[in-house]
């Protein structure tokens, strides 16, 4: 079945469709956050909203920012969820990743301050495109920034938890950049908030097994690469919560696809967590190495069916 961008919010349940459904937000901690002053601050417009938090476009003297505001509760959740996600931001440096610049409070609301992404989502993107997805080898290019910075994420102890097309932005020749970090978590240890977006969420999150947090980022983006690739998820996201042995995934016909990126994409999505790659696997993978006419020769050569060494 081709897909092509009326799938996208079509009936089809291989088809992408915006915050499908969410699985929830969380608490965190630390205690050191660097105070911006708010009279520098002048708000443009509302840029989206959240269960528990509203994104404006701000601007900071000739600067344009993003200012995002999580109203305070008498449980002190939503300052701990502040923290955390400055305490991560502030860990961040990578070119891929959105950048933490501060914080700041009022009398009702905890307030971050970050970059302002130029550009769409990577949902909207596609949306638009005349064909739903890209060809393979935009794909690569734009897909290994995007890995590097997770790579750098996980380098630094952090998993984000809720990789999906609406949370990575599409700016200038196409780069993209990974944003909201809200529901992030160490790496270290097993992860027990079993929360989302439901399209990407691991099979062990859906289980609500104890999870290594890097692992369930690689199925995500896994997830997300087979969309560049296809317009389309690899399977429905329906069947994911009763997996429980390795899943085909949905090739559609009609469009060209490596057997290079489709190892690589089977790696990512591999039912048993430690089975799959981790980033740095990911970003050094032949798939991301060899050129688009030396990977379609060899789908030539040997056919769909040939086993691919990782």
């Amino acid at each position: 079945m081709p897909i092509n961008a009326d799938h996208l919010y079509g009936n089809d349940s291989w088809a992408i469709k915006k915050d499908r459904k969410t699985l929830s937000p969380h608490a965190a901690q630390d205690r050191h956050m660097r105070q911006i002053e708010n009279r520098q601050l002048q708000i443009r417009e509302m840029i989206g909203r959240g269960g528990y938090a509203t994104v404006f476009r701000a601007s900071m003297g000739e600067i344009d920012v993003t200012l995002k505001t999580m109203m305070k509760t008498p449980s002190s959740s939503s300052e701990e969820l502040a923290r955390k996600e400055y305490d991560f931001g502030m860990k961040l440096k990578h070119p891929n990743l959105v950048r933490m610049r501060g914080s700041f409070d009022t009398d009702t609301d905890h307030c971050l301050v970050m970059d302002f992404v130029e550009g769409c989502d990577l949902f909207d993107y596609l949306h638009n495109h005349p064909r739903g997805h890209l060809t393979e080898n935009w794909v690569k290019k734009m897909f290994k920034g995007l890995a590097k910075g997770l790579e750098h994420s996980h380098k630094q102890g952090i998993a984000h938890l809720d990789i999906k097309p609406e949370n990575i932005m599409v700016g200038k020749d196409d780069h993209l950049t990974l944003i909201d970090f809200g529901l992030a978590a160490h790496t270290l240890g097993l992860c027990h908030q079993f929360k989302g977006s439901a399209d990407y969420a691991s099979p062990e999150v859906w289980k609500r097994i104890p999870f290594k947090p890097a692992c369930s980022d690689v199925w995500s983006l896994g997830i997300v690469l087979h969309i560049l690739l296809t317009g389309c998820l690899p399977f429905n996201p329906e069947d994911v919560p009763h997996m429980r042995v390795q899943p085909d995934l949905y090739w559609p016909e009609g469009i060209d696809v490596s057997d290079d990126a489709k190892e690589l994409v089977g790696w990512m999505l591999e039912l048993k967590p430690l089975a799959r790659p981790t980033m740095k696997e990911v970003v050094h993978h032949r798939w991301l190495k060899r050129s688009f006419s030396a990977m379609m020769k060899r789908s030539r050569s040997f056919g769909s069916g040939c086993e691919a060494s990782r």
